[in-house]
């Protein structure tokens, strides 16, 4: 039903436009073909002002031309010969106007000839004239067949009227003819339009209904959502508040690590010290037991030095300077010359995909590549050439790297807490380190917004993957 409505709605508001765009188009055909019309009307009633005037200008030398004969003034033949140059240029005007209709064209051309033949004749009995009575001129002049030329020149000037008076009457039935359809149609378009913009209401209407009920409804979600704003602003606060109690407790955090780091190893340092000079003084008096147990009190305190040291170093991450652009593909040569040596005495093969340029902090990057492959040799076993690649795919917004190794392989229970800090897996007396090797690797990792996961099979190898936020 409502897809229905819809149809209704929208064939509604197209009746109403196209009814609008004809009204529209209507009425300007209807001014154009009017403006039209009009234009002929009055092209019309030009051509008959034009030819009036051509025979007004005609009558009027055959006056002066009359006066000149009867009173031998002078002004008389001066403004004969004025008027007379007047008379060819209403002729090429009248030509003009009616040069696109034939019967009009061939009268204006025997009228034109009937003219030049009467102007040649009262040039002829001016230049003739002699001196003598007013009744001896007129006698002179051939009255007669000036009397037929005149008539005929009105004959004509009177067909050339009467034919554009037809086609005057003609253009103004043709003009309000077209006033009368463009009326009609105009009437006609305006019924459509009102009529479908009567129907789009009539649809509209119970939308306009439903719109008013969705406006209370909005107006009470605004309400509620004001509401849930203050609440959440109000949470906004308590979590900074929080927030700024993170910081604090952080900062203490990081004041206690490196105080406990730098403060102990100052004990260690003297445990070792008395040590030394324990086994210095006392070492012939020492049984191999006694020194025994002094090897295992000493190897004791530098494995707890290492802990301090390392405790230290991770309370240290991402403090090491600003950001910049690194170069990975350099940064694995630079490592795998420092690890050179290690590198030929046990035949590593490290390969690897072209690397991108990434941007980062550039020492706790060096140290996560570095860690990850140190790993990666450290736990392959003595019979067995170390081979690492490392692959790189890139994603939308995060670059994504893996550590593939040929290695010992983590057993599956022991794969969630490898992260974790001072975690191992072997013992210290088969594998050197602090365990916290990895948990450093994490910490790098979240510092540069991404994730660090590991798969891995056991007396195969491991695969540690992780991302870096672009």
């Amino acid at each position: 039903m409502e897809h229905e409505h819809s149809d209704k709605i929208i064939k509604s508001i197209y009746t109403s436009f196209f009814a609008t765009l004809s009204v529209v188009v209507m009425v300007a055909v209807m001014y154009f073909a009017s403006q039209y019309a009009q234009d002929w009307v009055t092209h019309t009633s030009e051509v008959k002002s034009t030819i009036i005037n051509l025979s007004e200008k005609v009558i009027k030398a055959e006056s002066l031309h009359r006066g000149y004969i009867l009173t031998k003034d002078e002004e008389y033949r001066i403004d004969y010969k004025v008027e007379i140059n007047k008379i060819q240029p209403i002729i090429d005007v009248l030509q003009s106007k009616i040069q696109d209709n034939d019967v009009q064209m061939k009268s204006l051309s025997t009228l034109n000839e009937l003219i030049n033949e009467r102007i040649l004749i009262m040039d002829e009995n001016i230049k003739s004239y002699v001196v003598g009575s007013a009744s001896e001129n007129i006698n002179r002049s051939n009255r007669d067949e000036v009397k037929g030329l005149i008539k005929s020149i009105e004959n004509l000037r009177d067909t050339m009227l009467m034919e554009e008076n037809m086609l005057l009457e003609e253009r103004k039935s043709t003009a309000d003819l077209i006033y009368i359809i463009g009326l009609i149609l105009i009437i006609i378009g305006l019924g459509i339009m009102f009529f479908s913009l009567f129907m789009l209401r009539k649809r509209l209407f119970p939308l306009f209904l439903m719109m008013e009920e969705s406006n209370d409804m909005l107006s009470d979600m605004v309400t509620s959502r004001d509401e849930e704003i203050k609440e959440k602003e109000k949470q906004v606060l308590i979590n900074e508040d929080l927030l700024l109690q993170m910081e604090d407790k952080n900062k203490q955090l990081n004041q206690f690590a490196y105080i406990a780091s730098h403060d102990l190893q100052e004990p260690l340092r003297t445990v070792d010290n008395f040590i030394d000079i324990f086994e210095e003084e006392y070492k012939d008096k020492l049984d191999e037991e006694a020194g025994q147990y002094f090897g295992f009190i000493k190897g004791a305190t530098s494995r707890m030095k290492d802990l301090i040291t390392g405790l230290l170093n991770y309370s240290r991450l991402g403090k090491s300077g600003v950001k910049a652009d690194v170069f990975l593909n350099e940064l694995i040569t630079n490592i795998k010359e420092d690890l050179s040596v290690r590198i030929n005495e046990r035949g590593v093969v490290i390969t690897q995909d072209d690397l991108p340029k990434v941007n980062g902090y550039p020492v706790e990057l060096r140290q996560l590549f570095m860690n990850l492959i140190n790993n990666a040799i450290k736990f392959t076993p003595p019979e067995r050439s170390p081979k690492i690649h490392i692959a790189y795919k890139e994603l939308k917004s995060f670059h994504e790297f893996k550590i593939i190794d040929n290695g010992l392989g983590i057993k599956e229970e022991h794969i969630d807490k490898i992260f974790n800090m001072f975690t191992r897996l072997h013992s210290a007396k088969d594998y050197e380190g602090t365990g916290i090797g990895l948990a450093f690797c994490q910490k790098i990792i979240e510092l540069h917004r991404g994730k660090i996961s590991v798969t891995s099979t056991l007396g195969e190898g491991s695969t540690f993957k992780f991302t870096l936020k672009k």
